[in-house]
């Protein structure tokens, strides 16, 4: 079964989860959760993404983000690269700590932003962790409750649903997370549609319809696309880009491909390796490299890469 699609745009809101590769522990001591809420706190403040609500379980995490700027990926990936590298240092080991694709639904923020919230924070409760939620060392909840936490954290967004004084709002907060304990509410499961949004047909339409309507003002096309301008261009066919045997010709092609990919896009490493049929990450920065220097020294694969870039519609100053 294919993957959802991830849609990104200014303004979206996640609901992230990050299970440990294998399901197996991302953190081993208090150490680890405090460097990783370090970690998180200092790429959501480098990127502008909002921190609203967390969870730090032993073998996932969730994540309640904003993206002013429509950025997830590219702070997920640097974010969970970096607390990776710090893991397998400390812990003299190597290989994947999380599992190679996070999840992030996006959601209905008018609708749904505070039930995601409340199941962010009674995840240790259902878990039979804790019994009372801010009893619970490693979430956003106790933050909450004290009007402070993390660097970065905007418990206020969350809170300004509410109305009143902050107090005020407090209160209703708790009674809503917290009067949904012993089946007095309806938590434990959110309204996922389509496996990728939390919310209703009409928001994943209206999601979908912004996404693309971005993704052609700011020059962002699904690597599909890309292909497609690649292989028109280039005249290499696109089961021949994926072949382990290539000609000189095809070889431009797929270095054309990486750089346009990598370099005027948003498509991940992960999805470009998977098309070109290679395992390792390495392979499609290799060809990104390899595409600059034919750039500098060759005026023909310029002209490709100019021509490619017309097809996909990107003017002179946006290339």
């Amino acid at each position: 079964m294919a993957r959802p699609v991830r849609i990104e745009y200014p303004g979206a809101v996640y609901h992230v989860i990050c299970r440990g590769n294998n399901r197996q522990a991302v953190f081993r001591d208090h150490q680890d959760r405090r460097r990783y809420l370090e970690k998180l706190s200092l790429y959501c403040e480098q990127k502008g993404v909002e921190l609203l609500s967390y969870c730090l379980l032993t073998n996932h995490v969730h994540l309640l983000l904003e993206t002013p700027k429509g950025n997830l990926s590219k702070t997920m990936q640097p974010f969970q690269t970096s607390y990776t590298v710090y893991f397998n240092k400390r812990h003299g080991r190597t290989g994947h700590v999380f599992e190679q694709r996070y999840k992030a639904l996006l959601v209905d923020k008018d609708n749904y932003l505070l039930e995601v919230s409340r199941y962010i924070h009674l995840n240790p409760v259902a878990a039979k962790i804790v019994e009372r939620p801010q009893d619970y060392r490693w979430s956003s909840y106790g933050a909450y409750l004290r009007g402070k936490g993390i660097w970065g954290l905007r418990y206020e967004r969350v809170l300004d649903y509410f109305a009143g004084s902050r107090r005020r709002q407090l209160a209703q907060y708790r009674e809503f997370v917290e009067g949904a304990i012993g089946g007095r509410g309806k938590w434990a499961e959110l309204p996922v549609v389509k496996g990728a949004f939390v919310g209703d047909e009409d928001f994943v339409e209206e999601a979908r319809k912004k996404a693309v309507k971005l993704s052609v003002l700011e020059g962002y096309y699904p690597l599909k696309r890309i292909v497609q301008a690649v292989c028109k261009v280039s005249g290499a066919a696109e089961e021949e880009i994926k072949r382990p045997l290539r000609s000189e010709g095809v070889q431009r092609a797929r270095e054309l491909l990486c750089y346009v990919s990598r370099r005027r896009s948003d498509v991940g490493l992960r999805e470009l390796a998977r098309f070109l049929g290679v395992k390792e990450l390495s392979t499609p920065s290799h060809g990104v490299r390899r595409a600059e220097q034919r750039i500098k020294i060759d005026p023909s694969f310029r002209r490709q890469l100019d021509r490619v870039l017309s097809d996909l519609g990107y003017s002179s100053i946006q290339a």
